[in-house]
């Protein structure tokens, strides 16, 4: 079971998601995302989520491949996970393959939103929603907003429920 959450910039994606993995399973909560090394702010904002002083977040860099982070040695002992930052991850994957092998990466997401939908371990999957803006002329970023597209697609198919976050308002769609 999973949850899909997506949403604009800064549109309150990831408080709701250390929210409601809080409420979707006891502590300890496991959160994979792409770029956590460094990233001070994220830390802070992990740390004020806590339910009490006794609880923690473990925190995971998202491996090349994210599946891995659904094995079970890898959940063990977690109450839920937050998979945060899919379209800095799908980004950082596009840069290192060529154009031809998008389709493996769309693949992949599918193989990964199956493998969400069976997991025993509540998760909730966060993504930048990239189709509200305009098409840039730069074709590296059409690139990726086009992969990352067809990927929220896939991923919002299989999810138990999906949620736009507007302007820090959950609006659940299904």
């Amino acid at each position: 079971m999973f949850t899909f959450v997506t949403g604009g910039l800064r549109s309150g994606k990831s408080d709701y998601a250390l929210r409601r993995a809080s409420e979707l399973g006891p502590p300890p909560w496991l959160y994979v995302a792409a770029h956590i090394e460094g990233d001070d702010e994220l830390k802070a904002r992990l740390a004020s989520h806590r339910r009490d002083h006794d609880t923690t977040w473990k925190l995971i860099e998202a491996p090349e491949k994210l599946a891995s982070v659904l094995d079970p040695a890898t959940l063990e002992g977690s109450g839920a996970l937050v998979l945060d930052r899919m379209t800095v991850w799908l980004s950082k994957r596009l840069e290192v393959t060529d154009k031809s092998k998008d389709g493996d990466l769309l693949e992949e997401v599918a193989s990964l939103a199956n493998r969400l939908y069976r997991s025993p371990t509540p998760v909730v999957v966060v993504t930048t929603e990239i189709g509200l803006g305009f098409l840039p002329a730069n074709v590296p970023d059409r690139r990726l907003i086009n992969v990352a597209g067809r990927a929220n697609q896939i991923l919002a198919e299989r999810a138990a429920s999906v949620v736009l976050m507007v302007s820090g308002v959950p609006l659940r769609l299904r």
